[in-house]
C-alpha cells in the first residue's frame, strides 16, 4: 500500500509570501521539514493507521507545475515504520496591545496529546524559516471552519515524535 502526501511548491497567492517558492521538496530531503500539519485529522489518522498495518509507504509529492494539471514528482518514499500521525490542536486568540489599536494581535496555542508545543518549534520542524510564515499558512482554516479552535494532523517524516 503507498499513502501520497502533496507538498505545496509556492505559497498561496493569500500568503503575504504568496507565489513565492517554499522549498519544502528540498526541506524534506535534508531533513528541515520533518513533519507536515493536515486539515481534516480523522482522515488522515485512518489512513496512517492503515499505511501502517499494511507495511506501506508514504509517498512524499509534489507538482511538476500547475497543481492537478502536471505530473507529480516524487520528493521521498518513507517506509511506514517510520511514519507517524500525532493530532494537534491550535487555538487562535486575540491579544489588545495598546488601547488605541483597533486591531488586536492574533496569538496562537498548540498543543499535543495535552502538552503545550511552542509555535515556533512547530514552524521550524514543518519547514518555515519564520514562525509567521507558519501561522499565515493555517490562519485560513480558523476561518474555513468559524472556530477560533481547529484540529489539524501532522504527518511525521521521521522518528520524531513531540
Amino acid at each position: 500500500m503507498k499513502a501520497v502526501v502533496m507538498l505545496t511548491k509556492v505559497f498561496f497567492k493569500e500568503h503575504p509570501k504568496g507565489g513565492q517558492e517554499t522549498h519544502f521538496a528540498d526541506l524534506v530531503r535534508t531533513g528541515g521539514k520533518i513533519h507536515t500539519c493536515r486539515d481534516n485529522s480523522e482522515y488522515w489518522t485512518k489512513k496512517i493507521d492503515r499505511l501502517k498495518a499494511a507495511g506501506g509507504t508514504l509517498s512524499i509529492r509534489e507538482w511538476e507545475g500547475k497543481p492537478y494539471r502536471s505530473r507529480q514528482i516524487t520528493v521521498a518514499d518513507i517506509p511506514a515504520e517510520k511514519v507517524g500521525v500525532s493530532e494537534i490542536t491550535v487555538t487562535r486568540y486575540y491579544i489588545h496591545v495598546l488601547p488605541t489599536t483597533d486591531r488586536p494581535l492574533k496569538a496562537y496555542r498548540a498543543t499535543i496529546n495535552g502538552r503545550l508545543v511552542q509555535m515556533r518549534e512547530l514552524a521550524r520542524n514543518d519547514g518555515f524559516s519564520r514562525t509567521q510564515d507558519f501561522v499565515d499558512f493555517i490562519d485560513p482554516l480558523f476561518d474555513k471552519y468559524q472556530s477560533e479552535t481547529i484540529r489539524l494532523a501532522i504527518i511525521h517524516f521521521t522518528d520524531f515524535r513531540y
